[in-house]
């Protein structure tokens, strides 16, 4: 599993934008459910001010009621809005049997309406050569002390910055899964600096290729139906990064990429029809049927149960493929 990542780690340099053009074929793929005016401000909008073609985008809606208000709300940027199926859990299934198998596509949310990439904030030069000229005047042993703190990252450092080209990014996301032989990749699922891996110009330390959330919201696959088939009505996403981590032996996250969204504030959308009952139903089920790679919690903060990722498994022991995804579905777990 470590060697997918490693054949990113090895390349240090970014995709030519001649291997970046393979990669044009995708499509973008939108689940909207009562917003109109969310998607048409926020992710609509964020699309055209990054020159994203229209013709990649597709909308999929609950039903023909739906279809003619966002026909009639929406500004003729997409190629096609699709009658899919109500709920959250029947759409997210509905969408990846629209396109063919294989086929590229990037999952966004309604309601993003900006995208960031986390950095290091540079210092003034003439305060850093201040303090090296102080340092090297220190002993050996004081040097090595500092050298060895200096490796650890100061957090307080890494900044947001808006992200240039989402179109580059997502061309760059399926280059590394044609050559990791992944097929998810995602970004970091909380849209904080301090907790992200800041873009690094000497390797790409800030991806991960662990059993990882990826979420929904922003998430790009090569469309692999047997991943994609969704069994809970909440937790949908953990759900599906578990699948692809097992068929792929592994997700790829950018750590270094996040996006602001206003899950759960804005009318209409997911919350119409969640409850805690009906989220703590789905953590559940899916800590008892992925025990070895899931953990279940309930934080107070947040109110809600809560899935956390982990690979329980002995290093020796860790299988992948579609022979060991399907032997977690004999378990005969139902939700």
């Amino acid at each position: 599993m470590e060697s997918k990542l490693n054949i990113l780690q090895k390349q240090k340099k970014k995709p030519t934008k001649q291997q970046l053009n393979k990669q044009s074929d995708y499509v973008i793929a939108i689940p909207s459910y009562k917003r109109v005016k969310t998607l048409k401000d926020k992710t609509l909008t964020l699309l055209q001010k990054y020159k994203i073609p229209s013709q990649k985008i597709y909308i999929f809606v609950a039903d023909e009621k739906e279809k003619k208000e966002y026909t009639e709300g929406l500004p003729k940027y997409y190629r096609e809005i699709v009658v899919g199926k109500p709920g959250i859990k029947n759409i997210r299934n509905f969408m990846p049997n629209h396109f063919k198998e294989g086929k590229k596509i990037f999952y966004m949310d309604d309601d993003c309406y900006s995208l960031h990439e986390c950095v290091i904030k540079t210092k003034n030069k003439s305060k850093s050569k201040s303090k090296s000229n102080k340092s090297f005047k220190k002993s050996k042993s004081k040097k090595k002390s500092k050298s060895s703190k200096s490796l650890k990252r100061d957090k307080s450092n890494q900044k947001l910055k808006p992200l240039k080209n989402l179109d580059e990014f997502i061309k760059t996301g399926f280059h590394d899964l044609s050559v990791s032989g992944m097929n998810l990749f995602g970004i970091y699922p909380v849209d904080n600096a301090f907790f992200m891996r800041p873009t690094d110009n000497r390797g790409k330390s800030h991806l991960t290729n662990r059993i990882t959330y990826i979420i929904g919201y922003c998430a790009g696959a090569i469309n692999t139906r047997v991943c994609e088939i969704r069994t809970v009505d909440d937790k949908e996403d953990f759900e599906r990064s578990i699948k692809y981590y097992l068929h792929d032996g592994g997700v790829l996250r950018y750590n270094n990429i996040t996006a602001k969204t206003r899950c759960y504030k804005e009318p209409g959308g997911m919350q119409e029809e969640r409850t805690k009952a009906r989220v703590k139903r789905s953590a559940v089920y899916l800590s008892k049927k992925y025990s070895d790679l899931t953990t279940y919690t309930e934080k107070k903060s947040w109110g809600y149960a809560e899935v956390i990722l982990r690979d329980k498994r002995l290093e020796n022991d860790r299988k992948f493929g579609l022979k060991v995804l399907k032997d977690y579905d004999r378990k005969g777990i139902k939700y």
